[in-house]
């Protein structure tokens, strides 16, 4: 299998699956179905269109697994760019599609996040015992600021366990990151490969399936603008 079939087949389940969820979807309210997830703008897809997509992706299901078994590597190349293509050129009414949607496992549940614990270290109670009334007038205070000093120099385990958290890196972020940079690079050289100039790429690629929004592919194209200009053949005059 190429990369090529590779790629379709992992987009035709990800359809797939997202059009199984809709179909369990159709029979909830238009308040739980807005709290599933968060839904780009768009009109709720009614029954018959989530039947109607469901017959499709299964028959292109079935035409890719056929060529695949003849070892036809063209046909699954054709369906990639036939669909980025629909969504550069024919895409008409933005609003009337079936948005991905993701099993419950995978959604992130929208809380608002919680106010961070602190606490003040010159607060705690401490136990003294009781001393003669003329010890007291004898014995030198302690000044404040350095009572604070010291207090601010043992830090409470609450206070240092999340700058622990804070400073790991998150590995797997880090990976979807690079995929998705490396997606956005190869979209810019393949366009401008077609003819299209640079402050075009952003709003186009956006527009793909998969693809983050407008702001961050312009933040990707700006940084790796070297790499992309030395990537993509540019078209003759």
């Amino acid at each position: 299998m190429g990369a090529a079939d590779e790629r379709v087949t992992q987009l035709l389940d990800r359809w797939l699956t997202s059009v199984e969820l809709h179909a369990r979807y159709v029979a909830l309210d238009d308040a739980a179905y807005a709290r599933l997830q968060a839904w780009p703008r768009h009109e709720r897809p009614s029954r018959w269109v989530v039947d109607l997509a469901r017959t499709r992706l299964l028959e292109v299901r079935r035409l890719l697994g056929e060529r695949q078994a003849r070892g036809d590597e063209g046909f699954a190349e054709a369906l990639e760019l036939m669909a980025f293509l629909t969504s550069l050129l024919g895409s008409e009414h933005v609003e009337r599609f079936i948005p991905l949607a993701r099993p419950p496992e995978v959604v992130r549940p929208r809380s608002r996040p919680a106010p961070p614990e602190t606490e003040p270290a010159d607060q705690t109670p401490v136990r003294q015992s009781p001393k003669p009334a003329a010890a007291r007038r004898t014995e030198p205070r302690t000044p404040a600021a350095t009572r604070a000093t010291k207090a601010r120099a043992v830090p409470s385990r609450r206070q240092s366990a999340p700058a622990l958290q804070a400073a790991t890196p998150s590995v797997a972020a880090a990976a979807v990151s690079d995929k998705v940079t490396a997606t956005v690079i190869a979209d810019a050289a393949r366009l401008i490969s077609w003819g299209r100039e640079w402050p075009q790429l952003a709003g186009l690629i956006a527009r793909l399936a998969d693809r983050p929004a407008e702001a961050e592919v312009w933040k990707i194209l700006r940084s790796h603008r070297a790499q992309i200009e030395a990537t993509a053949r540019w078209p003759r005059d």
